[in-house]
């Protein structure tokens, strides 16, 4: 019928011109970003370059491989060899106060340990102090529970392989969250040589001089694109294979949250 063949041609016309309507208003608000990652700004004089990069990024990863590594080594035994049967997420309980918790109300007793080593104004003081990411727990505890009940395979290749990649894509969500931190640099390093991105920002907003913020200096374009890279590829590879599920926990498979 031609009103039926209408329809769709109706619907995606309207689909596209949301979505450029969306991209749209997207790029007007975060233009002064958008543009600072293609136009290098002008400090004012303020540490820059690669050297700032090396302080933002190379900490970060080390403190996300620390704090999403312990965490995978715990949801793997709470999650995967289950040590309480159907109760082992209790052992979750003991870490739900730190979920939402960063280096914040711990970094006066981590400032005194680092004083005590002598890392004060070092570039070891840059990685964050977190020993442990309890949102990455609780994911990947979730996960490894799904695939140990589903799995009638070896622990090694029905839970611990499978869910490397969650691994590896958490560990990338935290180094992009540490990146963007501010209040542990600024103080475990007062020498301008060891100021990360944040803390150059910082700097230039309470210069008060009135100079252009480099507003792009925290997410360099080539972070960005490798993250959207990794995000793409493990949209099309790995997340499109995850299913959320609720409900009683029976240790059937079809009750997993892997597809």
């Amino acid at each position: 019928m031609p009103g039926e063949r209408r329809a769709p041609v109706v619907a995606v016309v309207v689909g596209v011109a949301a979505l450029l309507a969306v991209v749209a208003v997207t790029l007007w608000l975060t233009w002064p970003w958008v543009a600072a990652l293609f136009e290098p700004a002008d400090e004012g004089g303020l540490p820059s370059g690669p050297r700032t990069h090396v302080n933002t990024w190379v900490p970060a990863l080390a403190g996300a491989l620390v704090s999403v590594g312990v965490a995978y080594l715990a949801a793997l035994g709470i999650g995967g060899l289950r040590p309480l049967g159907r109760g082992s997420e209790w052992l979750l309980l003991p870490f739900a106060p730190w979920l939402f918790v960063g280096a914040g109300p711990l970094s006066i007793a981590n400032w005194n340990t680092l004083r005590g080593l002598g890392l004060i104004d070092t570039f070891v003081a840059l990685i964050p102090p977190l020993l442990i990411s309890v949102p990455a727990l609780v994911i990947l505890t979730l996960l490894c529970k799904g695939l140990a009940a589903r799995t009638d395979r070896d622990f090694l290749s029905g839970v611990l392989l499978p869910s490397l990649p969650m691994a590896g894509i958490l560990v990338l969500a935290v180094t992009f969250l540490n990146a963007q931190d501010v209040l542990w640099p600024l103080l475990v390093a007062h020498d301008p040589a060891l100021a990360t991105a944040p803390v150059v920002q910082v700097t230039a907003l309470g210069q008060f001089t009135g100079g252009p913020v480099p507003a792009g200096l925290g997410t360099p374009l080539v972070a960005v694109l490798l993250m959207l890279a990794a995000a793409v590829a493990a949209q099309l590879y790995y997340l499109d294979r995850l299913a959320v599920t609720v409900g009683r926990d029976t240790g059937s498979p079809r009750t997993v949250p892997l597809a």
